[in-house]
């Protein structure tokens, strides 16, 4: 079973278990097969999870430092992990208890002791159920023209990452770009050409985002991509590279021939920073956007950065959301 994302990298399997026997024995059991990471205690596997991203969890029913079902119960409640499939190891055979911990949202439950059989059986049934969720949420968090991120993914993504910029103190910006003059397209040339337009800046966009970007079609002609590690000012190089090249990109009509006009986009933007601290995703959202307006008011293909100066245009964006 292969790892989401690593390309032929095993997938990895982290082991919650206090006892150092059992624990072991797990070890020499699925090192063949899988990554393994193993915590003792309850807080270590929890923020193993929350760093490592398993694809999979084995956890101890019972835990010196904490419940397995308060560990599943934080896991549960975090963005980051929320997803991860949990198998319990239980020597408890009380079946209200067994219920309890599916009903918890554990998908299985092995008792102690398991044969290596069985417990390998269980783990692959569980890894291919997690992959057919992950491709169905997938499916479900991506815009269908442009193949990014929809606003769902998006709004997922910025909390995550603007909880991750604040805990480690360094700069997060937002980039929210708007296609010019789409409806004067759309009314001209028919809404296939607005369309290839659409799908145009989108492939522009991918093609200048790092490893570590995000992007996603906020809505009809309006596209968010998330810079961590980028000041304002720096993702408004990133935004220019954006603005300006477009210039060179090409729209067809359906009959292959060149549309008769370029595309141009206007561009806000907005950090979340220590020396711009904002309270939560939605006030670095509404800056960004603030900038947007102005570029728009100001006569479009450009970008602009928000300041203090701007903030009298935060109740207009306030009435557009």
């Amino acid at each position: 079973m292969e790892r989401r994302g690593r390309g032929s990298e095993r997938a990895l399997v982290l082991i919650i278990e206090d006892d150092a026997g059992v624990r072991e024995s797990l070890l020499d059991l699925l090192d063949s097969r899988f990554e393994v990471l193993t915590a003792s205690d309850a807080e270590a596997g929890i923020e193993l999870a929350r760093e490592q991203g398993p694809d999979l969890i084995l956890l101890d029913r019972f835990l010196p430092s904490g419940d397995g079902l308060s560990v599943l119960e934080a896991l549960q409640g975090d963005v980051r992990t929320e997803a991860l499939p949990v198998i319990f190891l239980t020597g408890d055979t009380d079946e209200a208890t067994l219920e309890r911990c599916l009903d918890m949202g554990a998908v299985d439950f092995i008792q102690k002791p398991a044969s290596a059989r069985e417990l390998l059986a269980r783990i692959d049934r569980a890894l291919r159920q997690s992959e057919q969720q992950h491709r169905l949420r997938v499916l479900a968090q991506t815009d269908a023209l442009t193949g990014l991120a929809n606003f769902r993914a998006l709004t997922l993504r910025m909390e995550e990452e603007f909880r991750r910029a604040s805990r480690y103190q360094y700069p997060l910006s937002v980039v929210v770009i708007d296609l010019d003059h789409l409806k004067a397209i759309n009314d001209g040339m028919g809404h296939d050409v607005g369309n290839r337009a659409i799908l145009a800046l989108a492939s522009h966009l991918k093609s200048n985002l790092r490893d570590s970007d995000f992007a996603a079609r906020f809505g009809g002609d309006e596209f968010v991509a998330l810079l961590p590690h980028q000041t304002a000012m720096e993702a408004a190089a990133f935004a220019e590279r954006i603005r300006a090249g477009l210039r060179n990109v090409i729209v067809q009509r359906s009959d292959g021939r060149p549309a008769p006009f370029g595309l141009s986009v206007s561009v806000g933007i907005a950090d979340h920073s220590q020396e711009t601290p904002r309270e939560n995703t939605d006030a670095l959202l509404k800056a960004a956007d603030a900038a947007l307006y102005v570029a728009k008011r100001e006569g479009r293909d450009r970008v602009v950065v928000y300041g203090a100066s701007m903030a009298v245009h935060l109740s207009a964006v306030a009435q557009r959301h």
